[in-house]
């Protein structure tokens, strides 16, 4: 809490209980201070003294210049961090949105057709969910989609992943 705006509200009489406690203790240290360097006779021990609140301004400059450097250095590293994966994430994307050659509709076409080859006896197929999901294997340039679409065949829901570059099916999991 700093003082000097504590005391004005002090003087002024809009202080909270909790400025004029902070006043009033603030006062009764200096005043302590000044008793004992008004019955001090010997210059040493005011030497003693000056050197220890010396020391105590020290260490509280270097607390806070301490805690203002790791400020610092987390904020480095937090736009070292967003930096890398802008550079790592953008070749991705722009190398996966170039392997797309089936649409989300091309996908729903084909776990429709699947299911219906799989379950010829299925009185109702409905595409309940479709996405897509980013996959990257090996080298960047061969990041991919995979569109993941959800099919109710009258009976249970299958979960079925296709390949947005060659409209592949990959895997059928009921």
């Amino acid at each position: 809490m700093d003082f000097e705006k504590a005391y004005e509200k002090f003087l002024n009489g809009s202080a909270t209980a909790e400025e004029v406690e902070f006043v009033r203790s603030e006062m009764k240290k200096a005043n302590d201070v000044n008793n004992v360097l008004n019955n001090v006779k010997n210059e040493g021990a005011t030497k003693v003294a000056e050197k220890e609140t010396v020391k105590r301004a020290m260490k509280l400059y270097w607390k806070k210049d301490t805690v203002k450097i790791l400020v610092i250095v987390c904020a480095a590293v937090l736009a070292l961090a967003i930096a890398v994966s802008m550079a790592v994430g953008i070749p991705i994307l722009s190398s996966a949105k170039g392997n797309v050659h089936y649409s989300e509709e091309d996908a729903k076409a084909l776990a429709i057709e699947a299911v219906s080859l799989a379950y010829p006896s299925a009185s109702e197929i409905e595409v309940l969910r479709v996405e897509r999901e980013l996959e990257v294997e090996g080298r960047i340039k061969n990041a991919r989609y995979v569109y993941v679409v959800d099919v109710y065949n009258g009976q249970r829901v299958l979960e079925i992943e296709i390949d947005s570059k060659t409209g592949k099916i990959l895997d059928v999991d009921d």
